[in-house]
């Protein structure tokens, strides 16, 4: 039970990471190519606010999901190991 639940949060945090990761390149290329084609100082004046906000949620779901996944994982590891059903260590 714990080594699925590990491989499940292994994998979400790896999708997480990796969707994160592809959205913000091409949200900030979007950004930058419509920026450099406009050349409109209004665009950017109103657009850079909301694109911030979506680096920060993007960047908080990339970095904060596989932390809290690793930690989730690090714990369920501890119980199972106290518990006497973990995956066994070599000395």
């Amino acid at each position: 039970m714990a080594d699925a639940v590990v491989s499940f949060l292994s994998a979400l945090s790896s999708k997480v990471f990796w969707f994160a990761a592809i959205c913000f390149v091409l949200l900030n290329g979007a950004a930058l190519a419509a920026f450099f084609l406009t050349r409109s100082r209004r665009l950017v004046d109103e657009w850079t606010p909301k694109l911030l906000t979506a680096d920060a949620l993007l960047l908080g779901a990339g970095l904060g999901v596989p932390l809290v996944s690793g930690l989730a994982k690090m714990g369920i590891q501890a119980v199972a190991s106290m518990l006497g059903s973990g995956p066994t260590q070599a000395p």
